[in-house]
């Protein structure tokens, strides 16, 4: 006898509510306390199975209901030995997400409300290891930063209009506030990466992720620490090298998305600056190892790992910038194309490579003239990042990556040669 579809999907949709409840019942089950365990968890989904199949608003308001009077008088009784309400919250979720899994009406309901179950499993589950995160290995000044980074990345950004203001449309608020954030970001993870894997991987991860983000925002948060903690100059130089090293092979990866020929021509000077980052990251590494004291040298307790204020100096300086290269850009035109490769290298080098690949495409320029305006483009990068520097960090600090920088320039006049 063949099987009613509509009979197989409804008890799918009640199997799901049922294995909402088995979830989280089974986490309270196995938590020690005097409270509604496994039983109760499979009634509650199974009412809130109900209520969703046969989506009676009235129906599901009653039941929700009467099952947090049943909970809130439960938790009364035995309040005595009750320090919170999680089950009740638990018991409440359960109902919600068994109504979510067997509605018909919201597709993927079934799957969103298991995926939401196992979370909370996992949440309560971990409950002992949260307490301890967040009363012992959080100070109160690392929550207080962290509520001001959330702020600045899931608040204020979405706020902002997406459109671009100003002559020739330099002021995009958006754009502005994004590099705001990564600024923000590299400063707020590299400080908790150094605090929970240690001064040493910390500051690599850091520089790697700084590497990808921006390696302008990198430069500038290693610089500020070098003020901060000048006897680790080699150190904060190893992450500077590691950081800008990561620009060179993403710069070539982006060209060769673009523009194939373009790529070839740039290969080997962004290759040899690879090899040259990455061998001076090793020596100023061991050299760091070989100074460095017997016990590891901790953040200060008193740094705040979110600082707004850099942030937004930083972002001042883009809109400037921007506003520079496309007054250049405007009154010089395509003629002058390596000339405003300078200037938007200072903005971001990925600025330079698409009209380099328009203009080969249309012949306006050649492939050689392509390839000196990329590396231009990271020549002036590179001088925003010494600037950056000098005003930021240490005179100790900015000598040694002005000697990175003569290396890499040697670096990509050798490989410039090649072809």
């Amino acid at each position: 006898m063949p099987i009613d579809p509509a009979l197989a999907a409804e008890a799918a949709h009640l199997s799901g509510a049922l294995l909402v409840g088995a979830m989280i019942g089974a986490q309270r089950e196995a938590t020690p306390g005097d409270h509604p365990g496994l039983r109760d968890f499979l009634l509650i989904g199974l009412a809130g199975g109900v209520c969703g199949l046969l989506q009676n608003p009235w129906l599901s308001a009653s039941a929700l209901l009467s099952i947090a009077a049943v909970l809130t008088v439960f938790h009364f009784e035995d309040r005595a030995h009750r320090a919170g309400i999680t089950t009740e919250l638990a018991g409440i979720a359960t109902f919600g997400l068994a109504l979510l899994a067997a509605s018909a009406q919201v597709r993927s309901g079934g799957s969103i409300a298991i995926a939401v179950s196992i979370l909370i499993a996992i949440f309560l589950e971990t409950k002992q290891r949260l307490q301890h995160l967040l009363r012992e290995t959080i100070s109160q000044e690392e929550f207080n930063a962290t509520l001001g980074f959330v702020t600045v990345v899931l608040v204020i950004y979405p706020l902002l209009p997406p459109e671009s203001f100003g002559p020739y449309g330099f002021f995009s608020p958006r754009q502005v506030w994004m590099f705001v954030i990564l600024i923000s970001s590299i400063s707020y993870v590299g400080y908790f990466l150094e605090k929970f894997l240690g001064e040493e991987k910390g500051l690599v991860y850091t520089a790697i992720l700084g590497g990808l983000a921006s390696t302008t925002a990198a430069t500038l948060h290693l610089a500020r620490l070098s003020k901060e903690r000048p006897g680790e100059i080699l150190q904060l130089l190893r992450g500077f090298l590691i950081a800008n090293s990561v620009q060179f092979p993403r710069a070539f990866l982006i060209v060769a998305l673009v523009n194939k020929d373009l790529a070839i021509a740039c290969a080997w000077p962004l290759a040899l600056t690879t090899v040259a980052g990455i061998a001076m990251a090793e020596i100023a590494g061991m050299l760091a190892r070989r100074a460095k004291h017997p016990e590891p040298v901790a953040p200060p307790e008193h740094s705040n790992p979110f600082r707004i204020r850099p942030a937004l100096q930083f972002g001042a300086l883009f809109t400037a910038v921007v506003f520079l290269s496309k007054v250049a850009t405007a009154q010089a035109g395509p003629g002058a194309f390596v000339g405003t490769s300078f200037l938007g290298g200072l903005v971001d080098v990925a600025t330079v490579i698409a009209p380099a690949s328009d203009l080969l495409n249309a012949r306006h320029i050649s492939v050689r003239t392509g390839e000196f305006a990329v590396l231009l483009a990271l020549a002036s990068n590179g001088l925003l990042k010494l600037f950056l520097a000098a005003a930021a960090g240490t005179r100790a600090f900015t000598l040694r990556i002005t000697l990175s920088y003569v290396v890499w320039a040697v670096a990509a006049g050798i490989g410039l040669s090649i072809l």
